[in-house]
């Protein structure tokens, strides 16, 4: 499946076409749902909130983003590197352009259920953006993080969250 994913992303990246550079600031937010498996799902349910995200694009394929996210049982904050593919291109000014794109980075969650606990770990994730104007994109994503939440004993298991949201990008 890991060769399969490298594969499918070294095929995209050798048809990317030209684009403009997303070069700049951004500033967006979310809607997050959040599924904990493992034993750090124990009494943690499915759940939907709220999240914002900023981030620092500095050239077409390449940025650093950090985004908070809030739910009623889970409370985190990530860093990621962001790797564009930019796709396609209706017209110059960027308007309905696609771009997938792959995260990696490093998340913390905090867990404000009965355990009251806290965790750290490594993240991945994948999604795709898409341009309605050259300032404004709305994206879909995925993104997996395993954590092991510090209560006795350790609570180890995978924070999966899937989220949409709408992104403003400073020109």
């Amino acid at each position: 499946m890991k060769r399969s994913l490298l594969l499918a992303v070294a095929v995209l990246v050798l048809m990317v076409s030209p684009v403009m550079a997303k070069e700049g600031f951004y500033l967006g937010a979310f809607v997050p749902t959040n599924t904990v498996s493992g034993a750090a799902g124990t009494n943690v349910d499915s759940e939907t909130g709220w999240g914002l995200r900023v981030g620092k694009g500095f050239n077409r394929y390449l940025a650093l983003e950090a985004n908070y996210s809030k739910t009623k049982d889970l409370t985190g904050f990530a860093g990621d590197v962001k790797l564009n593919f930019p796709l396609t291109t209706l017209d110059s000014a960027q308007v309905m352009s696609v771009e997938p794109y792959l995260l990696f980075g490093f998340g913390h969650y905090e867990m404000s259920n009965t355990y009251k606990a806290k965790s750290d770990g490594a993240q991945w994730g994948f999604g795709v953006e898409l341009y309605l104007f050259r300032e404004l994109s709305v994206h879909a994503g995925w993104t997996r993080t395993a954590v092991s939440f510090d209560t006795t004993p350790n609570l180890n298991g995978d924070v999966k969250t899937v989220d949409f949201g709408v992104i403003y990008h400073f020109l």
